[in-house]
This record gives C-alpha cells, structure tokens and sequence, in this order.
C-alpha cells in the first residue's frame, strides 16, 4: 500500500481589486462586453503579466476581435487608458490608469470660477441617467440608431440638451425629424437641426409644427397627428409610412385624416392599422371629401331603419288602446261603474243606484 495526494487543478483562487470608481462611475453606462474586455485586461496588468493579448481576450470571452478593439477604443475614449503601440505594430500596449490620480488631478485640483470643484462629463453623465425621463430619451434614440449609444454620444446629447435649451421630449423629437424623416444618422447634422429649431424659437409641439408647416415639411403631419391622438413621443416608421399612404396614395386632405381619426373616441387603443383599415374603405369608395362621407351608410343601418319605421309600437299604452276598441259604450260604462264600486266597498260607502242623482 502507497500513498498519494491528488493534485490541486490549476484554478485561479486570488483575487483582482477593483477601483469603486470604475465601478460606480463607468462601468454601469458601458457596453457589457466592453466592460468583460476592461476587467480581464486590468487583471493580467495586476498579475504583471505580459504575454496577453486580443487573441487571448477573444478566445477567453468568446467575442470578435473587431469588438475587442472597439472596446479599447471606448476606454481610451473616455481617458482611463492608454494605447501603445508595439514596435513590430502587430499589437498595442495598454497602460491602466490609476482611476484615483485622475480623479485628484482633473476634479479637485483644477477649480472653477466659484472655487468649487469642477464636474466631470461623467459625473454630469450619471447624475442626469438617475431621472425616468432621460433614460425614456436616452432608450428612445437608441432605438432609432438601432444600435446603444456610446458614453460620448450621450454626453453630446446632455450636453445639447443643456446648450440649446430643449426638453428631453423635444430632444427625442430633433432625433426622430433627423433619423426617421430626413434619413440622416450623423451627430453633426442632428445637431444643425437643433441650432435651427433653437434660432426659430422652437420650445415645443406647438411651435415645432408651427415652424415645420411653415416649410412646408411632411414631419409637421406627423407631430400633428401624434399630438392630436394624445401620442407624446415620435411616431415609428411603420406608421409614418401609412400616413405617407393617405397623402402620396390615396391623396386624402387633413380634413379627412382628422375626421378619421375622430373614430378613436369611440374605439379602445386604436391602432393605426385600425386607422388605415377606414381610410382604406374610404379610398375604394371614392370618399374624398367629408361631404361624400353623408353616403357613408352601411346596408345593414338602412334596413334597421325601415324595419324600425314600420314595426308598430309595443307598450302597455298601445295594448290598453288596442283592447278599447273591442267594447261597445255600454261595455265600457259597466266596466269603469264595476271599478267605481270595487273603490267604494273599500272604504265603506255603497254604490248609489242608478236613477238616484236624477231624483235628488
């Protein structure tokens, strides 16, 4: 008999501190991948490893290469690293910054006119994310682009936001004009129509319209309808393009989109495939202007109709007056002396006979 010990697999039980700041003010605004890429490189770095590379990171986190370089990118975006450049260019170096040291050089030492210390983009960043309605914004332009905005996108948008004056509401408006009717994705563009709106005075809605009508702009259409359907935030594709429908198509007027979309009163959650369905009948029917709609009678109404005029009436009224006709005069004197008597016996008096009024 022989004794042996089992040995242990190579698993790696130490541990990786992590600065509070990267995780209070960075992590939770980043791209999930880019922060796995951060995390795994700033653990070689601790360990004074330097045989990693990208192929490693790709292989470890199962990601493309293409996003691992994009994440170094956004770190050194945001100025918490450093890219360095091999000598044979195969590769780059990254350099860690002490997220401490940076927070002392850039927040506390350099001071603004009023001695207070200076607020990062960052810090302004996260402290705008805590409040609904800019997350709302924030998710609503993502979902135009189609894509998470980067930290640098968004702080372009509070700062835009703060610049020129304008609402979240109307913020997520400007993207939707610039992305789904103009077609156009680049921030600088998205920021001249800002610069337009705010020369133009365009605080909201109602001058918004004002403005676009002016320009004769089909988003005015849209805003216009949106508000007046009680919708407060910018249509979708789908349903702009079924408003082109009515217009470019079929070429109904305002006046009839409006009155169509009077029907929503009476209809629980329209839609606007709903919407679509009527002016879909309208078009077929030829119904172009709201005085051809007075023709728009449905055969089963015109038949309740008549059926209404010449059904008789059923009431007890109707009954009683039915069943009069079949008694004679006298018939009728004897029933109504018969309830006379019936009333008098109740309350104790006999019913006079007949004759007796005439000899008093």
């Amino acid at each position: 008999m022989y004794f042996i010990l089992q040995e242990m697999k190579k698993i790696d039980l130490g541990d990786t501190p992590v600065e509070n700041i990267f995780i209070d003010m960075y992590m939770p605004i980043a791209d999930g991948n880019y922060v796995k890429v951060y995390l795994m490189g700033y653990k070689w770095a601790k360990e004074g490893q330097n045989n990693f590379s990208n192929i490693t990171i790709t292989r470890q986190l199962n990601i493309a290469m293409d996003e691992v370089q994009d994440a170094w990118k956004y770190w050194e975006n945001l100025g918490i690293i450093k890219r360095h450049a091999t000598e044979d260019g195969s590769d780059c170096k990254i350099e860690f910054l002490n997220l401490k040291q940076m927070l002392i050089d850039n927040f506390y030492i350099e001071k603004n006119e009023s001695n207070e210390p200076k607020a990062s983009e960052v810090d302004i960043l996260i402290d705008t994310m805590k409040h609904s309605d800019n997350i709302t914004m924030m998710q609503d332009i993502e979902e135009m682009f189609g894509r998470p905005l980067t930290v640098n996108e968004k702080q372009k948008i509070n700062k835009w936001k703060s610049d020129y004056g304008m609402t979240t509401d109307m913020m997520t408006q400007a993207f939707s004009y610039s992305i789904n009717n103009r077609k156009i994705k680049k921030f600088s563009s998205i920021e001249r129509v800002l610069k337009d709106w705010f020369d133009a005075d365009v605080k909201d809605m109602d001058t918004m319209v004002e403005y676009l009508e002016k320009r004769n702009d089909r988003f005015s259409i849209y805003s216009k309808i949106s508000r007046y359907l009680g919708i407060f935030r910018p249509l979708d594709e789908p349903s702009m393009r079924i408003i082109d429908r009515w217009i470019d198509e079929w070429e109904f007027s305002m006046e009839m989109i409006m009155k169509c979309l009077d029907k929503s009163v009476n209809t629980l959650n329209p839609s606007f495939i709903y919407f679509d369905s009527i002016m879909k009948s309208w078009n077929e029917k030829g119904f172009k202007t709201v005085e051809d709609l007075k023709n728009d009678v449905k055969p089963e109404a015109k038949k309740q109709a008549v059926s209404n005029k010449d059904a008789k009436p059923n009431n007890k009224f109707h009954n009683f007056d039915q069943k009069m006709k079949n008694y004679t005069e006298e018939e009728l004197e004897k029933i109504a002396r018969q309830k006379l008597e019936k009333k008098l016996n109740k309350l104790g008096i006999g019913m006079p006979k007949e004759g007796d009024d005439e000899n008093k």
